[in-house]
């Protein structure tokens, strides 16, 4: 799709540099530029899209790793709690409690890493 309204951007523009009265020799000279131009675009803007593909490629997986990390510590926690006497009841809320304080320091902590460089 996007490499036939390439080609019909060079045509548009070959008729274009048709009209004007110019030699053949500036004619091709004119025709070069505009294929340089937008094939140059076209790089441009694969490569951009290579690159966006790659960070939230990484961002997922290293959401999925967290993910995993944060299951095995949850376990942990609770097999850790349920061994307290005097929390035997409460395992789950205490783990609940505890787990929900540091997501909510993880999430303070990046949204500040993530605007430090942010310009208001």
């Amino acid at each position: 799709m996007a490499e036939e309204k390439t080609k019909q951007q060079a045509k548009q523009g070959v008729r274009e540099v048709e009209e004007v009265s110019l030699t053949k020799k500036e004619k091709k000279e004119v025709v070069r530029e505009l294929e340089k131009r937008i094939g140059t675009s076209l790089l441009s803007k694969a490569e951009t899209l290579k690159t966006e593909f790659k960070k939230q490629t990484t961002t997922a997986i290293i959401a999925a790793f967290g993910l995993i990390i944060a299951l095995v510590w949850k376990d942990v926690i609770t097999d850790l709690l349920s061994k307290i006497d005097f929390i035997k009841g409460y395992g789950l809320l205490v783990t609940a409690v505890i787990i929900t304080l540091i997501s909510i320091l993880g999430i303070l902590l990046m949204s500040k890493w993530a605007n430090s460089g942010v310009k208001k």
